[in-house]
């Protein structure tokens, strides 16, 4: 272990504020969409008494909050609707009924039901089930969710013993365990006749090459998730941390969420463009369908605080796993860089925690707010991708496929340079062009492995939480009826929890893994080893794989420039 060399790790006084023009904007886009949301709450006049609240939506659907004043005026305004409609639409659209089901207005649909619904049948289901019935069978699923909940930290914990202690079985048994069921599956379709057991078989045999071909990656990959598995062990609070992330999100996205429903209150009642007949206090549509009277229109400023409130929330999530990703990143590299027999790291989680929110939070804004850039345009993409006129344009899905691999590269660059930044204290640009440099020098084409982990761990946890459900299924049959609901319910519910408990656990190794990986290129970069048994399973890839290189190159006749960099897939 070298011991001459200052740690990377830049310590509070060498850790000057940055990206403070980020940090203003993040704090002032989240201070104004409160304050206005707060203005909105303030002045809402709607009622919270649900029955006049239903009053009010049944003078939307039956006209009474549109249909006032001169009749000759609202009866020549839905007169107007269907000559609209008419000239739009045509006699072919007329004649197949083509937008026969608009008019309804999904806030009255939700108040007070479709039109010819019958109320008494509303809490009853196909079954005779009513929803008495289910509210009892979630009642006796409380005890347990509740027991799932503590078995998932369970499996939790013992995933983490067997990552920490036998990391190489886990790993492999993995592999071995995908490429069996895989064959299990082709075999029973070709028992069968299933026309599909070729492609199964081509897959099979693919699954089983990448696993052969890549053998000296998943022993690196069993490596690195042993070191990352106890750099977490050794710093549990890196747990408490990402929780109290979490429930920062959501403290501050729920009342954002009732800000904008609030916000939605504001406006008032106009006549549905789809209406254009009334008589006995009900409106139809030209097409004849029930539609209501009347249509709400929100005021003016409501849809730009919309696009507030989601800008904002996003922001906010995103600067939250920054955030996660900046402290496990600063406290993983203080573990790892320390000095021989080390065994207390108490401290090195709130050394993190005031560095991300204390000079570095600029950079986090920086970062998060990259993320919510890339996550707006996603979304975008995604809806026209499932538009029709694009749907199938091999043009089309070029160009998507495109975006995806340049969001892909985003998140990845912004990742890593989030770990540098929570080391060394740069600001966001400055950390980037840093660890883009560093990878330059030091990434190995082991590290093109980089799925792996989470593709191994992610079939654990899902494997894992299935089985969970499937006991709970079985054991609740005791109490429930067989193939009863409750014990549908029990085993669903109980995999759902178990799932996402167990995902929360990997999230955060995973984030470590990075970090870790990241702590190796500081010290192959510095001339200097801290984990021996790491660098020992790196070196021997590389070794290996140079080897083949070298191999190639003489095969072609060219020669191989040596130190050129070579970036591993993502």
């Amino acid at each position: 272990r070298d011991r001459g060399m200052d740690a990377p790790h830049a310590p509070r006084e060498r850790r000057p504020r940055r990206d403070l023009a980020w940090s203003a904007a993040f704090l002032t886009t989240i201070g104004l969409a409160l304050a206005l949301g707060i203005a909105a709450t303030a002045t809402t006049t709607t009622t919270r008494d649900a029955r006049d609240a239903r009053a009010r939506w049944t003078d939307v659907r039956d006209g009474g909050a549109c249909l006032v004043g001169d009749e000759s005026a609202w009866r020549e305004t839905l007169a107007t609707n269907a000559a609209r409609i008419e000239t739009t639409t045509g006699r072919a659209a007329s004649a197949l009924g083509l937008g026969a089901a608009k008019g309804l207005g999904r806030r009255s649909s939700v108040f007070l039901g479709r039109l010819g619904a019958n109320e008494s049948a509303a809490g009853e289901d196909d079954d005779g089930e009513t929803l008495a019935d289910g509210a009892a069978v979630m009642r006796r699923f409380a005890p347990w969710a509740a027991s799932a909940f503590a078995a998932s930290f369970a499996l939790g914990a013992g995933l983490m013993y067997a990552l920490k202690n036998h990391a190489r079985r886990v790993v492999w048994g993995v592999m071995i365990a995908e490429v069996g069921l895989m064959a299990a599956y082709t075999l029973y379709a070709m028992m069968t006749l299933d026309g599909n057991w070729v492609l199964l078989l081509v897959f099979t045999l693919l699954s089983a090459l990448v696993a052969y071909t890549w053998r000296d990656e998943l022993n690196l990959v069993a490596s690195m998730i042993s070191v990352s598995t106890i750099s977490l062990s050794d710093n549990p609070h890196l747990v408490t941390v990402t929780i109290g992330l979490q429930c920062l999100v959501m403290a501050f996205v729920a009342p954002m969420a009732w800000f904008a429903v609030q916000a939605s209150q504001h406006g008032s009642a106009i006549i549905n463009q789809y209406a254009t007949e009334f008589s006995n206090d009900a409106c139809t549509g030209y097409y004849g369908q029930s539609v209501d009277c009347c249509k709400w229109n929100i005021d003016s400023w409501v849809g730009p605080y919309y696009a507030l409130v989601v800008i904002a929330c996003v922001w906010f999530t995103s600067c939250a796993l920054e955030a996660r990703m900046y402290v496990i990143g600063g406290v993983v590299s203080q573990w790892y860089f320390a000095p021989a027999g080390t065994k207390s790291f108490k401290g090195t989680t709130r050394t993190s925690v005031s560095n991300a929110y204390g000079p570095s939070f600029g950079t986090i804004a920086y970062g998060g707010f990259v993320i919510t850039v890339v996550e707006i345009i996603r979304s975008m993409a995604n809806k026209s991708r499932r538009e029709r006129n694009n749907y199938g344009n091999p043009l089309c899905c070029l160009f998507y496929a495109m975006l995806d691999c340049i969001f892909a590269v985003i998140e990845y660059l912004s990742r890593f340079a989030m770990i540098q930044a929570s080391i060394t204290g740069e600001a966001f640009c400055d950390a980037a062009r840093s660890i883009n440099d560093l990878l330059k020098r030091n990434f190995l084409l082991a590290y093109g492995a980089y799925a792996f982990p989470k593709h191994i761990l992610g079939f654990l946890v899902f494997v894992l939480a299935a089985l969970l459900g499937y006991c709970v299924n079985i054991l609740s049959k005791h109490v429930f009826a067989a193939n009863s609901l409750g014990a549908i319910v029990n085993g669903i519910g109980s995999f759902f929890i178990a799932y996402i408990v167990l995902s929360f656990f990997v999230m955060i190794l995973l984030n470590c893994v990075d970090a870790v990986f990241v702590c190796y290129a500081l010290d192959k970069d510095r001339a200097a080893v801290h984990h021996p048994d790491l660098h020992k399973v790196f070196d021997e890839v590389t070794r290996k794989q140079r080897a083949i290189e070298e191999s190639d190159a003489e095969g072609m006749e060219e020669p191989l420039i040596s130190g050129k960099p070579k970036y591993a897939s993502m």
